[in-house]
């Protein structure tokens, strides 16, 4: 330490946390390099002072990781020289901030601004919007999921080293994920959760602006858990993804454990090298599916419910939720943002009970679309692929041979006639076709229908078999 950071730390008597945390903030800023400053310490924000802890918030898990396993020692040894006094500081993300102070998360710290300080009782860490496995509505679409994730959590007869949960957007993929790590390091284990973009991103950064990936290397390697949702981002970027699968054989080598999150299966992550497939096939996967009746309104109960929390009076009439249940044939997310229009539809009526026909009023047009939206283009590959004896990871598969390129053609086919997903958005549920291929599908099988009486009659009785599906 310089003769000038002693001299500041002589005078700075009766400085507040926030006006120490500012002179801190700009020693790290030349002890950790423009870089790391810029990516890890410069969106650090203290929040308050809770119950003698010092609460800051982050940005993302990645970075809540990086700055308690390197950063956290050196902030709270340089806070402690100008506050001795000083206790415990605690790296949070924004949904972790207990909930009596989460109206101070977004408080700036600048001047003589303050941390507030939160004088109430300590209350629970977690809150009720956090993902846990209690918060979780369960039901036949991801009830095996559910069970693989509680089981990689309290690491109770797993052998697996790598597991692959995958399904549209909005099916809770990051709800498991979130209380896997929640739960795992309660446990005291080493985890890192991050996405895909954020493993991505930090890997470029690393290689290209130091031409040294090695700190990169030694973060993600270090836990015996590494959690990576939206790994699907990751495909198609060669460099990226073959170390993303280096940092997996070295992790699950020395014993540990890796979760992914994507919105397909292995066969249709789009750009993933052909003999890293080949790999992920060979890791442990579950599929959630979108929920049925009975699960969507489990999650709107747990949703009003949740809502009622912080909204005292809130209700909804049940009639209005079993009406929900029965019409919107969407995902949870979904669901949840039709719960928040019900709220408010509460709120503009003066806090009175969401009858059933004021929710048919406020929800007119989500009902409508549901209804023209109940077959997806995910409905579509399930009742192919049984009708053709096969499982949707095989119809997914990348080959040509007859037996699984005809069946695919046919599902293409149906999802352009049968649904209302784009081109491309069908090319994507495909696993990265490009729109012509569809397009080419889809005529192929058009001609086919018009030529061949055995075809139409085929592809009607698959028709029929979506439109019946539950």
């Amino acid at each position: 330490m310089d003769q000038v950071e002693e001299a500041a730390r002589r005078d700075a008597t009766g400085l507040t946390a926030a006006q120490a945390y500012e002179r801190v903030r700009r020693e790290l800023n030349v002890e950790l390099g423009a870089d790391i400053y810029r990516s890890y310490v410069n969106d650090l924000a203290l929040v308050a002072d809770w119950d003698g802890t010092l609460l800051f918030r982050t940005n993302s898990q990645m970075a809540k990781e990086r700055l308690r396993q390197q950063i956290q020692p050196r902030l709270e040894a340089r806070l402690r020289s100008y506050l001795p006094e000083l206790g415990p500081i605690s790296i949070l993300l924004e949904h972790e901030i207990p909930v009596d102070v989460r109206d101070l998360a977004d408080a700036r710290i600048g001047g003589d601004a303050r941390p507030a300080t939160a004088t109430a009782a300590p209350a629970p860490r977690q809150n009720p919007q956090s993902f846990s496995f209690g918060t979780f509505c369960v039901g036949a679409s991801n009830q095996h999921a559910f069970t693989v994730a509680q089981m990689i959590a309290q690491r109770v007869g797993v052998s697996f080293p790598v597991w692959l949960v995958h399904s549209p957007p909005g099916c809770g993929k990051t709800h498991l994920l979130t209380a896997i790590a929640q739960d795992a390091m309660e446990q005291g284990r080493n985890v890192l959760m991050m996405t895909g973009q954020e493993f991505l991103e930090t890997f470029q950064s690393a290689l290209h602006k130091k031409r040294d990936s090695s700190s990169f290397k030694e973060m993600v390697r270090a836990p015996d858990l590494l959690i990576i949702d939206d790994f699907h981002r990751i495909c198609g970027k060669r460099a990226t993804q073959e170390e993303a699968f280096d940092t997996f054989h070295d992790l699950t080598r020395r014993g540990g454990q890796v979760v992914l999150a994507a919105n397909h299966g292995a066969e249709g992550l789009e750009g993933l090298d052909d003999t890293l497939r080949a790999k992920l096939k060979g890791a442990a996967s579950s599929e959630i599916s979108e929920p049925d009746t009975a699960l969507r309104r489990r999650i709107l109960d747990m949703r009003v419910a949740h809502h009622a929390r912080s909204n005292p009076g809130f209700s909804v009439a049940p009639e209005a939720l079993d009406m929900i249940a029965d019409r919107m044939h969407v995902t949870g997310r979904e669901l949840d943002g039709a719960v928040c229009q019900l709220l408010i539809e509460s709120k503009i009526s003066g806090g009175t009970t969401v009858t059933l026909e004021a929710a048919a009023n406020a929800l007119q047009s989500k009902l409508s679309d549901a209804a023209e939206r109940r077959i997806t283009v995910q409905l579509v590959q399930k009742v192919v692929a049984r009708h053709y004896n096969m499982s949707v990871q095989q119809l997914l598969e990348r080959t040509r041979r007859h037996s699984i390129a005809r069946p695919r053609q046919i599902a293409m086919f149906l999802a352009c006639r049968m649904t209302h997903a784009s081109l491309p958005d069908i090319g994507q549920r495909f696993g990265g076709f490009d729109h012509t291929t569809i397009m080419y599908a889809r005529d192929r099988i058009a001609q086919l229908v018009e030529q061949d009486p055995a075809t139409k009659a085929e592809i009607e009785n698959l028709a029929r078999a979506i439109r019946r599906e539950p």
